[in-house]
């Protein structure tokens, strides 16, 4: 076989063909990369955006989920000092303090609750967890406006320190009032 020249008419069709410029691929080139980088940066500020909010959204929801076990165990402390101080009620009329201090040293080994002290009328603490209080007044370690009410409430110390205070009633007088100090955790919901 052997080889034949196109002719002029194939040669005319080869030449109609627009070709590419170099120039013009360049060119267009460019601003793909630049359309790529553009969605590329686009790409990353909206993740950081989004990012952001996920982050914001999570400690939000971190502190709500904290406060709300911090409500829930206050309610329970609350709960718990109630017969707690029913229990000590009976010890003190029937003048059983061992008994009464085997409550408490058994409670305060229990995580988080520091201190727990009996109170009497004259705002003199009776007895305590911590023996060196025992014998001064109230007012030396605690704010005395605590053991005003009849009935349990809770107060804040400092931080997360909490008071918890009950009345300890008899049949026609107030026998005196029980304090328990109680370091509330921190909530770790990392």
């Amino acid at each position: 076989m052997e080889k034949t020249r196109p002719t002029d008419q194939q040669e005319l069709s080869h030449q109609s063909v627009p070709m590419v410029s170099r120039k013009s691929f360049l060119i267009v080139i460019v601003i793909a990369l630049a359309l790529l980088s553009g969605l590329w940066i686009w790409k990353a500020v909206e993740l950081g955006r989004v990012r952001s909010e996920s982050e914001m959204a999570s400690k939000t929801l971190k502190r709500k989920v904290s406060m709300q076990m911090d409500s829930g165990l206050k309610s329970q402390l609350i709960l718990l000092s109630k017969p707690l101080a029913w229990a000590i009620r009976d010890k003190m009329i029937s003048g059983n303090r061992q008994d009464i201090n085997v409550y408490m040293n058994q409670m305060v080994k229990e995580k988080n609750f520091e201190e727990i002290s009996i109170v009497d009328q004259r705002n003199v603490i009776l007895l305590s967890t911590d023996k060196k209080e025992e014998g001064k007044p109230y007012s030396t370690f605690y704010n005395s406006a605590f053991l005003k009410s009849d009935s349990t409430k809770m107060y804040t110390q400092g931080g997360r320190t909490i008071i918890i205070t009950t009345p300890i009633l008899g049949l026609d007088k107030r026998l005196g009032t029980l304090s328990i100090k109680y370091n509330m955790p921190n909530p770790n919901l990392d």
